[in-house]
């Protein structure tokens, strides 16, 4: 049996970083092969150790190192290693750990907490995985050279699964750099379509365009991570379900507008467990877990959101949804690339209103979306399959 090791972000009380790292791994299993995630802290965690070795491939100036060090050495350890001010912290970690230790995550044996402790380990995998996220962001606070699997065995398969650069350029000075990165890897799978001509820009390879691991996934599959002892605190009955990355006064007004057509409750998961803003008429959700998630995705009469694994989760679910984006933000295209792909672009709501189709339709007809995914999803597996058949170096 085939023994491969994952490198991706985990670990970071993310929703979306826990739940494509789990789903890649599991996917892998399924397929009957050893696959386990290598336990390499990202650099928000609070045990990672930064070194020289570590720097960002964009050079921080003075302020942004501060800024980083303050907020994941100082503040963020104080307030998450703490109840004392908030229990939905405490419940929230213990969530996020039952998700894990619940066997639903499979970790290497050793963690690496630095980027030199994971450089000097001998890993015996047979193959080596990059898997998805931004894990290829320039804007990085941290190297990305782990994310192009430097650390592996040069006589060792070298791939990548829907690995994202988050932006749709990368400035030409990096060019050189990015073009060294990608000689190390074998084969390559992006999550988006920009991906695969930026890897072709930067590198001349050809990449393929392949699914969130997320979505490999039925919902049944998804199903089966609920924690069922846990469900008893989430909503009863309809209800409206907000999930927001950032700020947004059209998702806050597009929600009230669907209060009133449905005459239900309003939730909103949040993204922290403190520090969050209360709006009136909506209950915020600070204590979830990545099955709570799951479960808050799955009952929802109508999801509003401005988050990619949020619009990935309402059409794996077949769950009414808006997808809330601001016009020129610099990563729209993991959710306009994943709309248009299944037609579905009409489901995306622009913050300035002005291509805003103004139906709050209650149901979507998801049959030809289902058909282009299951489609996409044959590609991606079929992908996958190339991958694990292909032979050693």
């Amino acid at each position: 049996m085939k023994k491969i090791g994952i490198i991706t972000i985990s670990r970071t009380n993310n929703y979306g970083a826990e739940l494509q790292a789990y789903a890649l791994q599991r996917k892998l299993r399924n397929l009957g092969y050893d696959a386990e995630l290598i336990d390499y802290l990202y650099y928000k965690h609070k045990n990672h150790k930064p070194t020289s070795l570590s720097q960002p491939v964009l050079k921080l100036d003075t302020k942004s190192k501060l800024k980083n060090f303050l907020m994941y050495r100082v503040v963020s350890p104080l307030i998450e290693g703490s109840s004392v001010f908030s229990a939905a912290i405490k419940n929230r970690k213990k969530n996020f750990y039952r998700f894990h230790a619940n066997g639903n995550t499979s970790y290497s044996k050793d963690q690496y907490r630095s980027y030199e402790e994971l450089c000097k380990m001998s890993l015996e995998y047979d193959i080596y995985m990059v898997g998805s996220d931004q894990v290829w962001n320039p804007g990085t606070g941290t190297s990305l050279s782990p994310y192009f699997l430097d650390f592996a065995p040069n006589d060792k398969l070298k791939v990548t699964y829907a690995s994202s650069f988050g932006v749709s350029q990368i400035p030409e000075s990096l060019h050189a750099k990015y073009r060294d990165f990608f000689n190390n890897l074998d084969i390559i799978g992006v999550r988006e379509k920009q991906g695969v001509a930026l890897v072709e820009q930067l590198s001349g390879k050809q990449a393929q365009q392949v699914l969130d691991p997320t979505l490999l996934l039925s919902k049944d599959d998804w199903s089966r991570v609920i924690n069922g002892g846990n469900m008893n605190s989430l909503p009863k009955g309809d209800y409206i379900l907000l999930y927001k990355l950032h700020e947004s006064d059209e998702l806050v007004k597009k929600a009230y507008e669907l209060k009133q057509k449905f005459n239900c409750e309003i939730y909103n998961i949040c993204k922290r467990a403190y520090a969050n803003k209360k709006i009136d008429g909506i209950h915020n959700i600070e204590d979830a877990g990545p099955s709570e998630f799951i479960a808050l995705f799955q009952n929802a009469k109508f999801v509003l959101t401005t988050s990619f694994h949020g619009t990935a989760f309402s059409v794996n679910f077949n769950i009414p949804f808006f997808a809330v984006l601001r016009p020129n933000k610099a990563n729209n295209s993991r959710i306009t690339d994943f709309l248009e792909m299944l037609n579905l672009s009409d489901r995306i709501v622009w913050e300035d209103g002005e291509s805003d189709n103004g139906q709050l339709s209650e149901n979507i007809n998801f049959s030809e979306a289902n058909r282009l995914l299951n489609e996409s999803r044959n590609d991606s597996m079929g992908y996958l399959q190339r991958i694990l058949n292909a032979e050693y170096k």
